[in-house]
């Protein structure tokens, strides 16, 4: 992998985030309203998984801007077609993690470009663990109203599915299209 940090995208990664947030978008419009039809849109899953795969995947393989750009092209698309009843939220916090998962793939390819990419994918994705604590706080009390206890019950919930089902999806998306010479890498 090239990539080692420089906060500039080619043609190609602009292209490859855009295609990225197209497919996480596509996937979103399914898993959200499953979600939704699952939960009323308190407890979205399926979406979390999908757009915090797609976050960790856009920044192993095009850098800082890449999260960026995938993940609010994801979360446009569920705005645009009402995938959940939190779509109007999602581009401000999608936003928020997109952020975060860049400065983390940033200062780890700048510092330390040699680590190997289990690793980047595996602190990436604890950095993003970390930020659900404040995150699902804004998200349930802040913005649907739920009590506190909710919050409490859900933030192990959301912290488990970053930390186990994300890192391991991320970690075989990303081998996957390695392997596959899509990149041309």
């Amino acid at each position: 992998m090239k990539y080692i940090g420089v906060p500039t995208l080619s043609r190609r990664e602009v292209v490859g985030a855009l295609m990225l947030g197209v497919v996480a978008g596509a996937i979103a419009s399914f898993a959200e309203r499953v979600d939704a039809s699952l939960t009323g849109g308190n407890y979205t899953p399926l979406g979390y998984v999908n757009t915090y795969t797609w976050i960790l995947v856009s920044a192993m393989l095009f850098g800082p801007l890449g999260p960026i750009i995938t993940t609010e092209v994801q979360a446009l698309i569920g705005l645009v077609t009402l995938a959940n009843p939190l779509s109007w939220l999602w581009p401000a916090v999608n936003l928020v993690f997109a952020v975060a998962a860049s400065f983390v793939s940033f200062v780890l390819g700048r510092f330390n470009p040699r680590v190997k990419l289990g690793v980047r994918v595996a602190l990436t994705s604890v950095a993003l663990a970390i930020l659900d604590v404040p995150m699902v706080y804004v998200v349930v009390v802040m913005v649907l109203g739920l009590p506190f206890t909710v919050y409490l019950m859900s933030l192990p919930i959301y912290m488990v599915l970053q930390l186990i089902p994300t890192t391991f999806l991320s970690y075989a998306v990303i081998k996957t299209i390695l392997y596959s010479g899509v990149l041309g890498e």
